[in-house]
């Protein structure tokens, strides 16, 4: 049911701004009616058995379950560890605790400033940009289980954050004015492995990867908007 409510809100997000809430409003009602019938349903309530026997047993261990970072696995973490893992990320990337949330300031800048941008953004799509009960986006960890000492890899869903909106209809924009090649860029694993067969290979030749580590949050903010 989770992976299906996500796959639908993704499939929304590729509508157009005025037809997305028409679009959530039918999912919904199409998903609560599933689950409704679910209810009633005798193998769904073994499932439902098995996995609130399963939630008793995490919490009188007081573990929980999250995602192994690129596998399909899951981990079984105890909450305290997966706190410090969490602080010492927090603590290794020098990230700055905020003792106010300042979303709702972020909102009143990003209205401001679109009052200011009719040229960029049409007024009439205004309301459809906006968005009106923005809220502070929650850190998952996903577990690095393929690395010594497991870290973790932060996952942000900025779905409900004040700049979702409006980033995805500017991205939008700065792809239609300014296509550029995607040279360099592959889609997947299986893409490299076509690549590949067609470059020529002899005994001299060497291949190498590189890996960034953390490299959004290590980009430098000032150099991005001096460049933009």
């Amino acid at each position: 049911m989770e992976e299906l409510i996500i796959d639908t809100k993704n499939a929304i997000r590729k509508l157009k701004p005025t037809e997305q809430n028409i679009y959530r409003y039918l999912a919904t009602k199409k998903i609560k009616g599933i689950q409704e019938s679910n209810m009633h349903n005798i193998k769904h309530k073994r499932q439902q058995y098995t996995i609130n026997k399963l939630k008793g047993i995490l919490k009188q261990n007081n573990s929980t379950i999250v995602k192994a970072d690129k596998s399909k696995a899951i981990v079984i973490i105890n909450k305290d560890d997966l706190d410090q893992k969490i602080k010492a990320f927090i603590k290794q990337n020098n990230i700055l605790t905020m003792n106010k949330d300042p979303t709702d300031k972020f909102q009143k800048q990003i209205q401001k400033t679109m009052a200011q941008c009719m040229g960029i953004i049409d007024k009439r799509k205004h309301k459809y940009i906006i968005n009106m009960k923005p809220s502070t986006p929650h850190l998952k960890a996903h577990i690095k289980t393929h690395k010594e000492d497991m870290p973790i890899r932060p996952v942000m869903n900025n779905v409900n954050a004040p700049s979702h909106n409006i980033a995805k209809q500017l991205n939008q924009q700065l792809y239609i004015l300014l296509p550029l090649p995607n040279t360099y860029t592959v889609k997947n694993s299986t893409e490299i492995a076509h690549e590949i067969v067609r470059i020529p290979i002899n005994e001299q030749t060497k291949m190498i990867t590189l890996d960034i580590k953390d490299m959004y949050i290590n980009l430098p903010i000032k150099g991005i908007l001096r460049a933009a």
